[in-house]
């Protein structure tokens, strides 16, 4: 395992069990360095959700570290349908998925970090639901599902942690049913990446030195074999005199190839 994704997952466990800990609604979030505006870096808050930003009675204690609020909703899940969340974390958006498919739908989170995990299973037990599932993996090499397998992919500021992006997204092809639709919510760099952002491990851990360029994302989305790609901007920002965006990449896996 790389440094850097060694340094991700312990941030991440870290700030997992923070949040349990205090359950502080108005934490920030990992999803930028600072929650509020600073004039040495020129950093505004981008909508990164805190644990509350998208309740519902069963997912208040869930914590959160998207960079879009209510990603479910957003990726117009069905009744029925299979959806994976790729990194799902303790799975705040996959319960909401969970709530949309419904009984004979199923949710499934994965996650390569192993008390995200665990916190997902405990939760999905002591709220009562049946149809979510978490799986430990890499999602840059998901071996323990198989192909055509779901309706729809969702991420919530996880892919731009990923070393290797185009592997995560020939998983997610691969995956896919045809027809099937992957909504990744993501931070996009507005421009290529200075060094000191793209080689600072901390601010990868805070989704911005792995981020893309909206061509970025969307070549490697194409060449994965997706088509129908579309990106949808919420929210900009800036850190160290670069700008950023919070979106919405989607994309399609053909009905046939």
């Amino acid at each position: 395992m790389s440094q850097f994704k060694k340094e991700i997952k312990k941030t991440y466990t870290n700030a997992l069990n923070q949040r349990l800990q205090t359950q502080l609604s108005e934490q920030s979030s990992c999803c930028s360095p600072s929650s509020t505006s600073d004039e040495s870096n020129d950093l505004t808050q981008t909508d990164c959700c805190p644990p509350t930003a998208t309740e519902t009675k069963k997912q208040s204690t869930i914590p959160s570290f998207g960079c879009v609020i209510n990603l479910a909703q957003k990726a117009n899940i069905q009744k029925g349908d299979i959806v994976i969340d790729l990194g799902s974390g303790a799975g705040h958006d996959l319960f909401q998925a969970a709530d949309f498919v419904g009984p004979n739908g199923r949710a499934i989170g994965i996650d390569f970090t192993h008390d995200m995990i665990i916190a997902g299973m405990k939760t999905a037990m002591e709220k009562g639901y049946t149809n979510v599932d978490f799986r430990l993996s890499d999602i840059e090499e998901i071996n323990i599902l198989p192909d055509n397998f779901a309706d729809v992919i969702i991420s919530n500021c996880v892919i731009n942690l990923t070393m290797d992006k185009g592997a995560v997204f020939k998983e997610a092809f691969r995956i896919l049913k045809p027809g099937g639709r992957l909504v990744d919510a993501d931070i996009i760099a507005a421009n290529q990446l200075p060094s000191e952002i793209t080689q600072d491990p901390e601010t990868w851990c805070s989704c911005l030195g792995g981020a893309l360029t909206e061509e970025g994302y969307s070549e490697k989305i194409k060449e994965a074999g997706f088509e129908g790609i579309k990106v949808t901007i919420f929210s900009d920002f800036k850190y160290l005199n670069n700008q950023f965006h919070s979106g919405i990449i989607e994309a399609q896996k053909p009905l046939s190839d």
